[in-house]
């Protein structure tokens, strides 16, 4: 009889450290998952021309500049302008960064950004991508620069006016295979004539290009005159 017992008790006590270490294991079990969600974000956007001049008061950069955060101090920025180089040659670049705002004082405001790594961003417009690319590989900085040196200068300016007036999609790659989607809502601040800015811009900055691509003038010996 004293031995069943003794059996039964340690029948029992295995029953019981089982159930201890099932309860053990459900409590630390995690669940990992993802799911769409349709969360409602206030967006805060600044777009503006790029109207840059050099130190001889000449225009040398002219384009289009988006950025836009939200409540959450997730920032991005959007660069595309024609830019004359110390080359004397016209290209257009690309940029695009993207940054995450710390608020660490409210009044008097003080703010510190840690810049994200991105591997890649576009733009898309009625399902169509209209510009951008992957980071180059030996490219240090965090965000995206792309430079293009053989681009339609007609297409260039219409792509600067179209960044302007928003309604348009920028895909950023902080991930390299899932894209974070950011919208560029219609900018309701947009006028016609706000494009004369941009305009005149590029109207000079076009044509100090092609003064600088004209030939310099050389001297040659048949032509000096000896003095005395």
């Amino acid at each position: 009889m004293v031995l069943i017992k003794k059996i039964l008790l340690f029948i029992l006590s295995i029953v019981f450290t089982i159930v201890l270490l099932i309860g053990a294991t459900t409590s630390y079990a995690k669940d990992e998952f993802d799911s769409e969600t349709m969360e409602s974000i206030n967006r805060f956007y600044t777009i503006e021309w790029i109207d840059v001049i050099d130190e001889n008061n000449k225009k040398y950069v002219c384009g289009t500049k988006v950025s836009t955060f939200d409540v959450s101090g997730r920032k991005f920025k959007l660069e595309y302008y024609m830019i004359l180089m110390d080359d004397d040659s016209l290209v257009t670049r690309f940029e695009v960064d993207a940054l995450q705002i710390s608020f660490e004082e409210i009044e008097p405001i003080k703010t510190e950004d840690l810049l994200i790594k991105l591997y890649a961003s576009k733009v898309t417009k009625d399902g169509k991508d209209i510009i951008g690319g992957p980071r180059g590989q030996n490219y240090k900085s965090k965000g995206i620069a792309l430079e293009f040196s053989d681009s339609d200068f007609k297409e260039d300016i219409q792509l600067f006016k179209t960044l302007y007036k928003g309604g348009y999609d920028i895909q950023i790659f902080i991930l390299p295979k899932s894209a974070t989607i950011i919208p560029i809502t219609q900018n309701i601040k947009y006028k016609k004539e706000s494009e004369k800015v941009l305009d005149n811009c590029l109207k000079e900055l076009i044509n100090n290009y092609k003064e600088a691509k004209k030939p310099k003038g050389e001297i040659y010996p048949e032509n000096i005159m000896h003095v005395g």
